[in-house]
């Protein structure tokens, strides 16, 4: 019965080790390493998302108004697995490929800079302790909604239910280990320099991109294929 009792014991300490949470230090977000900025351009398209090829007007820099204000908009902490650290994702398929942290973010009362949400030294996030994976901060206007689930379903419905009005934008990307216990204030997640926990987000004045309604003669016109198609198959 011992022995048993040992193996037992054993088992579970292997499984607690396997399914470990690091952490990270989501108590501030650093203003010398992250800010945003809205930018004027707007693209035709979802893809690309981030200020990736050409663009109607063909400048990607045209500076905007400013972001400001708790609850008038929203980032998240994504992450993804690589043997390097990954470039940031440039089109929706690509953004979507990466997971989400858990750790949240909103506007603060300075324009340009973020809070986190709930956060604190220390704060678990689901990939293990010792293991180091990419990290990016996706940002978006309130009018996409108040979490990133909402904001992807919005993207995902763009062509059907577009939101005249929304922002979307996508930080430079980090590499960094996470730590093991919350004892420790965690990984450093933004940084104007490399850490002992690897590279953190270093990316000021981040563009946040206008994303273009269709115009209603466009989505006419979509409609009017859709139903068409639909007519057909109906036929057949």
């Amino acid at each position: 019965m011992k022995k048993l009792v040992l193996t037992i014991g054993c088992v579970l300490a292997v499984t607690g080790a396997a399914f470990a949470q690091g952490t990270i230090n989501w108590s501030g977000i650093s203003a010398a390493a992250f800010t945003t900025q809205t930018n004027s351009t707007v693209y035709s398209s979802l893809s690309p998302l981030f200020g990736g090829g050409a663009a109607s007007s063909g400048i990607t820099a045209s500076i905007g108004n400013t972001v400001a204000g708790a609850g008038n908009w929203y980032a998240e902490l994504l992450y993804l697995a690589s043997g390097s650290q990954a470039s940031p994702p440039t089109t929706l398929a690509a953004l979507e490929s990466w997971s989400d942290s858990g750790a949240e973010g909103t506007g603060a009362a300075s324009a340009g800079r973020w809070a986190t949400v709930g956060g604190t030294a220390g704060t678990v996030v689901p990939w293990s302790a010792g293991t180091t994976d990419s990290i990016v901060m996706v940002m978006w206007s309130a009018n996409l909604g108040s979490t990133w689930a909402a904001a992807e379903a919005a993207l995902n419905n763009w062509a059907s239910d577009p939101i005249a009005g929304a922002f979307l934008g996508v930080s430079a990307t980090g590499y960094i280990t996470t730590l093991a216990t919350s004892v420790s204030p965690g990984s450093t997640v933004f940084a104007t320099a490399a850490t002992a926990q690897g590279t953190p987000i270093d990316s000021l004045l981040t563009p946040l991109y206008a994303l273009q309604v269709p115009e209603p003669t466009t989505m006419a016109l979509s409609g009017l294929g859709g139903l068409a198609l639909l007519l057909i198959r109906r036929r057949k």
